[in-house]
């Protein structure tokens, strides 16, 4: 008798390779001188998977193997950490201050998941375009002779505009490009 993983392979090969009554009959009959799946044993359960393989059907990969190993690293997630708070100028402080914002962990040593490393790691980047797309902003005011309140007042903006992408990302799309020099 074999075990019940390997019969129900033996029914799936049949359905995906569309198989009817007769012709899967006539494969275990041919390969192990059975009429029913029931009746093989360990050691001719092979000689059908193979000759099923042979006509074409692919079994899938056991549960756990045949997939791409985990790659998550913290030290990666640090080294990510580091290049973006190092790009910006920030501290360790800042990175663990949204760590905590987001996961209520103080410290980034205490984060576990990936999962959780994504987050702080996302935040950064936000970060990262908001503080960008200012800089461009205040470029393409510089070059128009204008100053940032100047700005706000003209088009109405709300308090804190500075830190809102959504409005940053409107400004750098509206202004002007800067000329030369800027």
């Amino acid at each position: 008798m074999i075990s019940k993983g390997k019969l129900a392979q033996i029914h799936i090969a049949k359905q995906q390779l569309g198989l009817s009554d007769e012709e899967y009959r006539a494969i275990l009959a041919r390969t192990a001188g059975v009429s029913s799946a029931k009746d093989l044993t360990n050691r001719n359960v092979g000689v059908v998977l193979n000759e099923f393989r042979r006509l074409g059907w692919l079994p899938a990969p056991p549960k756990g193997k045949g997939r791409l190993p985990n790659t998550f690293s913290k030290r990666e997630q640090f080294a990510k950490i580091e290049a973006l708070l190092a790009d910006m100028g920030l501290s360790w402080r800042y990175a663990e201050a949204i760590a905590r914002q987001q996961t209520g962990l103080a410290r980034l040593e205490w984060l576990k998941t990936e999962a959780q490393f994504r987050g702080v790691i996302a935040a950064l980047h936000v970060e990262q375009e908001k503080r960008g797309l200012l800089a461009y902003v205040d470029r393409c005011l510089a070059s128009l002779g204008e100053t940032r309140e100047q700005l706000a007042a003209e088009r109405g903006l709300p308090k804190r505009w500075e830190r809102d992408l959504l409005i940053l990302r409107l400004l750098a799309k509206s202004l002007p490009e800067p000329r030369e020099g800027f």
